[in-house]
């Protein structure tokens, strides 16, 4: 019996029997791990700009005296890109938005509910200096390089 048992103690015959389905399952859970949180980062920095750029569009109607409605031009600039416009607060020269993203990944979207980021922002037209500035030419409204 003593023989017996020192024999078991030596044998490792059976340790990738163990080891390979451990270190597989670890593995795969890493890389959905890493899908989903990529998924999300993607998402989020998606949301972002879409949030910049219809906060701009929507104050960028009252550029020249352009009529035109703000939130509708909010909401093309999000609709066009697959995005959900939320909220619009858009009046004068001022406009602020939030907007939301699908998310996509494997298993966070579903079993966490995160299936949506949302992001916001603002922005304000404000009129350029035409007069001369006190360390050079006089400012141009359209910028350096001219129209």
């Amino acid at each position: 019996m003593t023989r017996t048992l020192r024999g078991l103690r030596s044998d490792e015959t059976g340790i990738a029997t163990l080891a390979f389905p451990l270190l597989f399952s670890l593995t795969l859970m890493s890389v959905i791990a890493l899908i989903d949180v990529t998924g999300y980062l993607v998402a989020a920095a998606r949301a972002q700009q879409l949030a910049d750029a219809s906060a701009l569009a929507a104050v960028s109607v009252r550029v020249d005296g352009a009529g035109g409605d703000a939130s509708a031009a909010a909401a093309s600039v999000v609709t066009a890109a697959g995005a959900r416009l939320e909220g619009c607060d858009c009046g004068g020269d001022d406009a602020a938005v939030e907007v939301s993203v699908a998310v996509r990944g494997l298993v966070v979207p579903r079993l966490a509910g995160a299936s949506r980021v949302t992001a916001t922002a603002a922005a304000t037209l404000v009129d350029a200096p035409t007069g001369p500035r006190p360390d050079g030419p006089p400012a141009q409204p359209w910028g350096p390089l001219g129209r």
